[in-house]
């Protein structure tokens, strides 16, 4: 359960019976649909969770923070296998390329920036 506002809930495209949210309490929780608990809760963050997305094959989980930050978790392992810094205002969108290992992510100063995962950085700014 989030102790605060949600912010952001995106449901998994493959057989959507899971749903991930992202809250003011700083956490990324996955549900199963039709179950009253969290299935997992993810912490990391250092301010509110602004957007969330899962990658197509549903292992990897994808947020935003209002600091900017990115972070990318592994939910099988339930740890952080990402972190990228680089938006200067809060990350209000994100979704990954349903083909490979591209990460789209969208901030409230207008800037889109497109990740490479595999190699950690970001690979271009659209102004």
């Amino acid at each position: 359960m989030h102790t605060l506002n949600v912010n952001c809930a995106k449901f998994g495209r493959r057989a959507s019976r899971i749903l991930i949210t992202g809250g003011e309490d700083l956490k990324v929780n996955l549900w199963a649909i039709g179950k009253p608990g969290a299935l997992l809760s993810l912490s990391g963050f250092i301010s509110p969770v602004e957007s969330v997305s899962f990658d197509s094959s549903e292992v990897t989980i994808g947020a935003g923070a209002a600091s900017g930050t990115i972070k990318i978790w592994n939910i099988e392992e339930a740890k952080v296998v990402r972190t990228f810094t680089g938006h200067r205002s809060s990350c209000a969108s994100l979704d990954f390329h349903p083909f490979g290992e591209f990460l789209a992510t969208g901030s409230s100063n207008t800037n889109m920036k497109i990740w490479n995962t595999r190699q950690k950085r970001c690979i271009h700014t659209y102004k």
